[in-house]
């Protein structure tokens, strides 16, 4: 009865319910807790790990103190969830495990707090805690993040020698972070040496290689492994469909680019920002911005808003073909719309306006950008140093900008 009320949504009425047993116990109170932090109501689960004790005089066991901690965890806040682990440990009731770790490591990850993921790693063995299969997918995802590929290489060596077979959740770190980095051939390599060790891919495996694909205009390699995932009976999900309508985009082929956006729909799955924006930005670089432009308005009938992306696609098309008047009327349709410009923003127009022989214009754009809090980068001198007319005046521009 208490674990039906917690899995519907009702922990309170099911405290009520344990309030009226007679005799209670640690598997009783695991559940409520574990149904309040469920439901993102840490703090109402740690009171209640409070009065199992005191009212109750149950300690609390490995799975109260592990569901709280990971409770924490999962809203965010490590450092409650560090303070309950310390606590824990102060009374000496219960030994620490790897999941309680592997909770605080994950937060602390996805914090980009590295090195305090590692101080937790580093006590975790002194402890005599066996680090798991998940503990080190955590640090190789993180590493990669980070760019350190060859640390996490080092760790996957590492799960081998201590006798851990990387699972589908290793291989997908290892071709994501190549992907990533532009390393194709690698991320096949792995893909390759994940089906000889009989580890089925999943979808995240394959959106992962065709959006890698997608990026060197490999567009025939992404529809044949998009298709060889769907006869191994993967059903394509809204990210494996825009890595492919962004693999068609990027080759130019917007009509089969459409074509798979239909494809999707009728399968239910209904495009996001993320179609509309590929979309936009494969017309904006045929060129095409009047369709470009007409995706926002059915973008908008859809209910789909137009981020900060969509705004930043169409003011770099616009400013690619030297329409900078149109640049400068998306850019203020943006700000009314409550977006602020950003380095890309301005980069883009400067660069159209440079393209223009308008260097004057575009220094007067630096200008304002520094004036609104927003510091220039490489690309932003390059395209002020290329609009430059003379030789000597690019010369000591680029002087200047060492300097």
């Amino acid at each position: 009865m208490l674990r039906h009320l917690c899995s519907s949504g009702k922990p309170a009425r099911a405290l009520e319910l344990l309030r009226q047993m007679p005799s209670p116990n640690a598997v009783t109170y695991n559940t409520i807790i574990a149904g309040f932090c469920a439901r993102g109501r840490v703090q109402a689960g740690l009171d209640i790990m409070r009065e199992m004790r005191e009212r109750s005089g149950i300690p609390p066991d490995k799975y109260t103190y592990a569901t709280v901690i990971s409770g924490w965890c999962k809203v965010g806040k490590v450092e409650e969830a560090a303070k309950v682990f310390d606590e824990m440990l102060a009374k000496g009731e219960v030994e620490p495990n790897p999941m309680m770790y592997n909770a605080l490591i994950g937060a602390y990850c996805d914090r980009g707090n590295l090195e305090a993921a590692l101080r937790c790693r580093e006590e975790m063995v002194a402890r005599g805690v066996s680090m798991t299969v998940a503990t080190y997918n955590l640090f190789v995802h993180a590493l990669f993040m980070e760019g350190r590929a060859a640390e996490a290489h080092a760790l996957v060596e590492e799960m081998g020698d201590k006798g851990l077979a990387p699972d589908a959740f290793t291989y997908n770190i290892l071709i994501n972070g190549y992907c990533k980095e532009g390393k194709e051939k690698k991320a096949m390599k792995m893909f390759e040496h994940m089906a000889a060790k009989g580890i089925r891919a999943t979808v995240v495996t394959y959106t992962s290689l065709i959006y890698a694909l997608s990026k060197k205009g490999m567009v025939q390699e992404a529809d044949s492994l998009f298709n060889e995932a769907v006869r191994r009976g993967i059903r394509p999900d809204l990210v494996m469909y825009n890595a492919l309508i962004n693999s068609h985009c990027t080759g130019g082929d917007m009509d089969r680019a459409f074509e798979i956006m239909g494809e999707m729909e009728k399968k239910r799955i209904t495009p996001d920002d993320v179609t509309y924006n590929t979309l936009m930005r494969g017309l904006c670089l045929l060129g095409r911005l009047d369709e470009a432009r007409g995706l926002i308005d059915k973008m908008t009938k859809r209910g789909i808003k137009p981020d900060l992306v969509s705004y930043n696609t169409l003011i770099s098309g616009y400013s690619m073909k030297g329409d900078i008047k149109d640049a400068l009327k998306v850019r203020d349709e943006m700000i009314d719309k409550g977006f602020n410009p950003t380095v890309m923003t301005y980069n883009a127009m400067i660069q159209g306006l440079c393209k223009n022989g308008q260097g004057e214009d575009a220094e007067e754009l630096v200008k304002e950008m520094v004036g609104n809090g927003i510091t220039p980068d490489d690309s932003t001198y390059i395209s002020l140093i290329e609009g430059l007319t003379t030789e000597d005046e690019r010369l000591a521009a680029e002087d200047a900008v060492k300097a």
